[in-house]
């Protein structure tokens, strides 16, 4: 296809002219001790009410609240980089919010209509960066709203594509639709059961399948292949494209040396399998969304590693480095597939700083999960000659990183300026009471719910620290290491850090089989912190309640470990048998901790069933009925008939109170109850009623379906008698209106700034549908 290769400069001239008269979004504080918390708080809920968002990672606090982050939509648009986080009590309330939130973009865009096309976008991005079209990998384009440092909305291309030249390189851009202006742009490519030998002359000689545990492979009578159910290891044989899964004869792989390690395709691909063993048992989760991709021999003394936002590939050094196959490295060019699909920080400024940080905080964990231990050192393990490549405990010991804020500058390289996290990580995980999987706990929350692309050092902290006090850890230890790096993470609080007498817990489970299937539930007394589960079959996990499948039918010897804060343990042991042949009585498939679920799909658990109403990974099913909907019994069925939600909204003309019924039922209403708290009642469906007086009215409308199960709800409403005249229409729930409609309510006039039905004037916030014009004359 033939693309447009740019704009002329008398273009952009005219649309920049055009682009004077701008406003900007509002931006709103919704932490807690945020001023204006009320209105923040209704900006909020009328963002999630009015469904203009989607869902990304969540999980349960130690409360057992729903943690969610909420990203912001316009239009059916992705608002890039802005979301906040929305706590969900088991009722399905929404009760605090974290973050900030935007509003107003409507006055900068009326219209998500692109006028410039994405290949046209696409072809500034490849001038800029002086790339034909030939030389595109894995293009990528998306149409988002785009807010400059000013919040000024545009409709902008995301773009982004990838180069192998001699330096690959990953350009990442924003474009503006209507002006076709290039916005923004930086390089996002991030750097840096078979047996054989791995290591290098630096680490030694070591085994697969004797000094470490056998990897997984994938056996095709008598050939292997380095490929797992979570790990492929492509051989690129020293070229930059191509490359295919390493295969040879069962069961050892002993090719290749190269550069003085013994067999980096074995190391890459063991390893890989290590890293997502260590997200899937620490938390439950896939590292990325997708199988991990390990290219391995890429081109010819390729001292590097990165990641390209699909796949890792690893080159096999020179002079200065082995080939870049160690454990902390596989687990660093990993995790920056974790920061991409979560807080996706841009690599640049300080959010690239902590983006590189959470990779190497990433490879500190993988080898204390591994290992047991860590001596701080980064890629010390992969470098020619003594020293390491950067130092945790003491990021200036290389000349270039830094260890404290006050000597970042901008535009410094994200490698150098990663020393100031890294050094708060360390500082804290040698912490009294601290150790790295604890620390890494919560920079894994933070990178899923907290950081957004364009957080700074302080913005990232606070969402460390909010993670910390989801997870009930000590908030003072977190604030007090980024303090002795100069980042200000809040203030002290004490929140989880004062002494407690010994927790003592009592472990306890049950367990549902489904064939080789079992769903395993923790019902254990007291206050657990973390759960270790060994399945008996080698197998082991740290979930709450797991589920497991087992290779093969038997009986297995299955434990619970639970250990409390203080660090007070208990472990209960059960047989169970499972058995191939033995069907559920549920044909549906059971729910999982560790699975993502979206609105619409199905789920069976414990003898139920459930569809679920939104997106959610963790989220129980019998204790989250916001997020699942109870539908039927296994053995049973589907339920004949499900109870109806009575609701209701009003308006009121002085002692005049219009009243409408918004109930639902899964069939149908075939009755209302109106009590209007003045001894009067109704059965109409929309009533009218006329008050004696002025006062405060408890008003119950109680609703019945045709099964005669019934459901009630009150609401107490203010009336006063003050006489009011206005020349405009009462509002009613029942009517819709739409922009500039002029409406009466409560002695009130309002006007619709859009589209509206059944949203209560007065009610809507200050960035609501409803503009206050004052008291009726």
């Amino acid at each position: 296809m033939k693309m447009k290769t740019g704009f002329s400069l008398l273009t952009i001239c005219v649309a920049s002219l055009a682009a004077i008269n701008v406003y900007a979004a509002e931006r709103t504080t919704l932490n807690e001790e945020a001023m204006f918390k009320v209105k923040a708080d209704s900006l909020a809920s009328r963002i999630i009410n009015s469904q203009s968002f989607s869902t990304g990672a969540s999980f349960i606090d130690a409360e057992g609240n729903l943690k969610v982050r909420i990203n912001q939509i316009y239009q059916g648009l992705p608002i890039y980089g802005e979301s906040f986080v929305a706590t969900q009590n088991s009722r399905g309330d929404f009760q605090r919010f974290s973050g900030d939130a935007v509003s107003g973009i409507a006055q900068d865009l009326p219209s998500v209509e692109a006028t410039v096309s994405s290949n046209e976008a696409l072809a500034t991005l490849a001038v800029h960066w002086k790339h034909q079209n030939h030389q595109f990998s894995h293009p990528e384009q998306q149409l988002v709203v785009w807010l400059d440092h000013k919040d000024i909305a545009h409709l902008a291309w995301q773009l982004s594509y990838v180069v192998y030249s001699e330096e690959p390189i990953r350009p990442i851009g924003f474009v503006d639709a209507h002006s076709g202006e290039l916005l923004d742009t930086w390089d996002g490519l991030n750097h840096a059961h078979g047996k054989g030998p791995g290591g290098n002359q630096k680490t030694g000689r070591y085994e697969f399948g004797q000094d470490y545990p056998a990897f997984e492979v994938k056996q095709n009578g008598s050939t292997c292949s380095l490929d797992s159910e979570n790990v492929e290891t492509h051989d690129m044989q020293h070229r930059k494209y191509g490359g295919n899964i390493h295969a040879f004869p069962c069961f050892e792989n002993s090719e290749r040396e190269v550069n003085g390690a013994y067999s980096a395709l074995n190391d890459a691909h063991a390893f890989g399998q290590v890293v997502f063993n260590m997200y899937k048992d620490w938390y439950g989760i896939a590292p990325i969304s997708q199988k991990l991709k390990m290219r391995v021999h890429y081109d010819s003394n390729y001292e590097n590693a990165f990641w390209d936002g699909r796949q890792m590939t690893f080159g096999d050094g020179k002079s200065y480095f082995y080939p870049l196959v160690s454990l902390d490295v596989v687990s660093h060019e990993v995790s920056h597939g974790v920061t991409q699909q979560n807080s996706n920080l841009e690599y640049k400024n300080q959010s690239g700083g902590i983006n590189e940080a959470f990779s190497d905080i990433a490879g500190a964990a993988a080898i204390h999960y591994f290992e047991g231990d860590y001596n701080w050192k980064i890629g010390d393990r992969i470098k020619k000659g003594s020293g390491a490549m950067r130092h945790m405990d003491n990021p200036p010991l290389d000349g270039k990183s830094i260890g404290h804020a006050k000597d970042y500058y901008d535009g410094m390289d994200v490698h150098h300026s990663s020393g100031v996290f890294n050094k708060a990580f360390y500082l804290l995980s040698t912490t009294p009471n601290w150790n790295i999987r604890k620390g890494f706990n919560i920079f894994v929350k933070a990178n899923q719910l907290y950081w957004t692309p364009r957080s700074t050092y302080d913005q990232a902290s606070v969402g460390v620290v909010n993670a910390a006090r989801d997870l009930g850890y000590c908030v003072d230890d977190v604030i007090h290491a980024f303090e002795k790096v100069g980042v200000d993470a809040g203030r002290a609080t004490a929140e989880y850090c004062t002494d407690v007498p010994p927790i003592v817990v009592e472990a306890q489970f049950t367990a549902t089989t489904d064939k080789l299937s079992v769903a395993f539930k923790d019902q254990s007394v007291g206050k657990v912190l973390t759960h270790y589960w060994q399945f008996g079959d080698g197998n082991t996990s740290a979930q709450k309640s797991p589920t497991h499948v087992y290779a093969a039918s038997g009986s297995y010897n299955v434990s619970l470990t639970v250990t409390s804060a203080s660090g007070y343990n208990d472990v209960y042991t059960q047989n169970v048998t499972v058995d191939d042949n033995i069907t559920s009585p549920c044909r549906i498939e059971a729910w999982e901790r560790s699975k993502s679920y979206s609105s619409g799909d199905e789920v069976s658990f414990e003898g139920k069933t459930y569809l679920a109403n939104w997106w959610s990974t963790g989220a129980q099913p019998d204790l989250y009925p916001q997020v699942w909907k109870m539908t039927g019994n296994c053995d049973l069925g589907p339920i004949d008939n499900i109870a109806p939600v009575a609701a209701f909204s009003y308006s009121a003309q002085e002692l005049i109170v219009s009243f409408s019924n918004t109930s639902s039922d899964d069939k149908a209403i075939v009755s209302q109850q109106w009590t209007f708290g003045d001894g009067i009642s109704s059965t109409e469906n929309n009533p009218n009623h006329i008050y004696a007086t002025a006062g405060n009215y408890t008003v119950e409308l109680l609703v019945k379906d045709a099964e005669g199960l019934t459901h009630s709800t009150t609401k107490n409403i203010t009336l006063t008698d003050t006489p009011t005249t206005c020349s405009v229409a009462a509002w009613r729930a029942t009517d819709t209106y739409n922009t500039g409609d002029l409406v009466a309510h409560k002695g009130q006039r309002y006007k619709a700034g859009w589209w509206t039905k059944n949203e209560e004037p007065g009610t809507t916030g200050q960035w609501g549908v409803w503009k206050a014009l004052g008291p009726c004359e």
